[in-house]
């Protein structure tokens, strides 16, 4: 009876339903629209809540190392996968390198912990040592003139 209603909406100027392509496809084979999976010319565009949820990834593991370190891994895929460009990742990740070095130098000395800490935030982020001297270097200099004192272990 279907399809003698829909011949007669139609022949009669009726106007029938209007579905989608993929709610056509899930009527036919008989499952939900939502679970079909998306079609490949669909391409995935990471917006700005994707990348600010990121963001805020990346800086808990780089605040809780080197207790985090195995989250290291999943958090650079994501960001592989949310396709951000790569330059503004290793911008952003130059960055939180400074934030931590400001964290450490915060209290006009810097611990053994500290230093391991940020040794290992560098290397993880890919900051050659060179630059990551220099962002230390800088860092140092503006807490000390702050401070209008050294900055010990630095």
């Amino acid at each position: 009876m279907g399809f003698f209603d829909a011949l007669r909406r139609t022949l009669g100027g009726d106007s029938a339903p209007k579905y989608s392509p993929r709610e056509i496809e899930a009527r036919f084979l008989g499952v939900d629209p939502d679970t079909l999976p998306l079609p490949p010319e669909t391409p995935f565009e990471s917006g700005i809540y994707d990348r600010t949820q990121w963001a805020k990834k990346f800086k808990r593991v780089l605040a809780e190392l080197p207790g985090s370190q195995p989250e290291w891994d999943d958090v650079a895929a994501e960001g592989r996968a949310m396709d951000f460009d790569p330059a503004w990742v290793a911008q952003f990740g130059r960055e939180e390198f400074a934030l931590l070095v400001r964290r450490a130098v915060a209290d006009r000395v810097v611990t053994e912990a500290e230093h391991q800490k940020l040794e290992l935030a560098r290397d993880l982020i890919g900051i050659p040592d060179a630059e990551a001297e220099a962002i230390l270097h800088i860092v140092v200099a503006e807490a000390e003139t702050f401070f209008g004192g050294a900055v010990e272990g630095a």
